[in-house]
């Protein structure tokens, strides 16, 4: 456990959470969620991946663009089905903040930002503090 990481995300505490891997600028959240460890997934820094044709920019509705180019739809609800993956974007005040993917036993992993990526029970367990709030539920086929 990080006090450090408790002290940006205030739900992690207690949550049940753990590092699961270490801190990297390797690749970011977007990167993580869609499945790549090569690259980091955003459109100002200048050697990083995003996709063509998806504007230049963190509004949650872009974002949610990059999820679709890969199979990614808006879905109704966190819980696990079985032959889909999904992840969760997350926003304040409109503007993309972080992206979580869901594991097989339901649980979430999560890339932040520079630092460890973590399994999270739940996706309030992010919520709050730095990252804002859920703003929707994406899935695919886990056969894409």
């Amino acid at each position: 456990m990080s006090e450090e990481l408790e002290a940006l995300f205030p739900n992690l505490a207690g949550s049940g959470y753990e590092i699961t891997g270490p801190a990297t600028r390797d690749y970011n959240c977007v990167a993580w969620a869609a499945g790549d460890i090569t690259s980091c997934w955003d459109y100002h820094q200048p050697d990083a991946y995003w996709p063509p044709g998806i504007p230049h920019n963190h509004r949650v509705e872009t974002v949610m663009r990059v999820f679709a180019t890969i199979g990614y739809e808006i879905c109704d609800g966190d819980v696990r089905e079985p032959g889909y993956e999904k992840i969760a974007v997350y926003a304040f005040v409109g503007h993309f903040t972080h992206a979580a993917r869901q594991l097989a036993d339901g649980q979430w992993t999560s890339k932040l930002g520079n630092r460890e990526v973590i399994t999270h029970p739940t996706l309030e367990s992010l919520a709050g503090g730095i990252y804002g709030g859920v703003y929707c539920i994406m899935r695919r086929s886990a056969a894409a």
